[in-house]
């Protein structure tokens, strides 16, 4: 199973379309997705007890995304050269051994021109930390808002192309997954 991190809190974002739009990708090519919507984290996770007592639906929803799952791929949005705090505030608060030896890959996402490559590498950094293996393959997406049609779908031809690509990379039709 593959899960799809919408690494946001915001809701109806950039980064949410994105993240369903590879889920369809994924399922298109035969595989197991889910999308896990930071945005449903429970508002009482973030407490000094977060680190010994994890409240019943965070691990409930820890349980059926991350470590059900095989691979994850993390959809970041820039914020402040980076990537969110909800993401970073969602992995310091988890289990950190079942991270290990789980497959990862990173879609950076901006308004800017980079598409949050920065924030890829810092993230690239706590998942080698976390002891995941981080795919190579980083879709950019830059001028991200400027990517959608008026009813919110993808409709940057280049973007559609990376996030094939990279989908056949994770389910492994390429055979580099």
């Amino acid at each position: 199973m593959i899960t799809v991190v919408i690494s946001t809190n915001r809701t109806e974002s950039s980064t949410s379309r994105v993240a369903h739009h590879m889920a369809n990708l994924i399922e298109q090519r035969g595989e197991q997705v889910r999308v896990l919507d930071l945005a449903e984290l429970p508002s009482d996770f973030f407490q000094p007890t977060m680190y010994d007592a994890r409240t019943p639906h965070f691990m409930e929803l820890f349980k059926t995304y991350i470590e059900e799952a095989r691979h994850l791929i993390f959809v970041i949005p820039e914020y402040n050269g980076s990537y969110p705090g909800v993401l970073k505030l969602f992995i310091d608060a988890s289990p950190v051994k079942s991270f290990w030896n789980k497959h990862a890959s990173i879609i950076g996402l901006s308004d800017g021109h980079a598409g949050n490559a920065r924030g890829q590498d810092h993230l690239t950094g706590v998942l080698h930390y976390l002891k995941m293996h981080v795919h190579f393959h980083k879709p950019k997406l830059s001028g991200i808002t400027k990517s959608f049609d008026s009813e919110g779908h993808l409709n940057n031809e280049r973007y559609i192309t990376q996030l094939e690509e990279h989908a056949d990379i994770v389910v492994g039709v390429r055979g580099e997954g």
